[in-house]
């Protein structure tokens, strides 16, 4: 069993990679047409994250930065709670909820 999947993976792979060049040799322009469109919509997905990534980096930096900045972590702070109502308080005081 294990011999055959083998078999039929390393056929696969041979298909594959002696096919391939000779459809890179052959670029219709439908393909260049389609190479084009999918190569603009990556370029658009690597924009958007970068935007979004520093947009938030300047909205963590400037408006998140200051509220955190004093804010000083108890000893027992990683302390696990017994009950829920004491997992209740000690998110709402970490939270500093009102």
């Amino acid at each position: 069993m294990k011999n055959n999947f083998y078999r039929i993976i390393m056929t696969v792979m041979a298909v594959l990679f002696t096919a391939m060049p000779s459809f890179a040799s052959k670029l219709t322009p439908e393909m260049k047409t389609v190479m084009s469109k999918f190569g603009l919509a990556m370029g658009g997905v690597v924009a958007f994250s970068l935007i979004l990534y520093i947009g938030l980096s300047l909205y963590n930096k400037f408006f998140v930065g200051e509220q955190i900045k004093d804010f000083k972590l108890r000893k027992d702070s990683l302390r696990t709670p017994a009950d829920k109502d004491e997992a209740v308080m000690m998110f709402i005081a970490k939270n500093r909820l009102r």
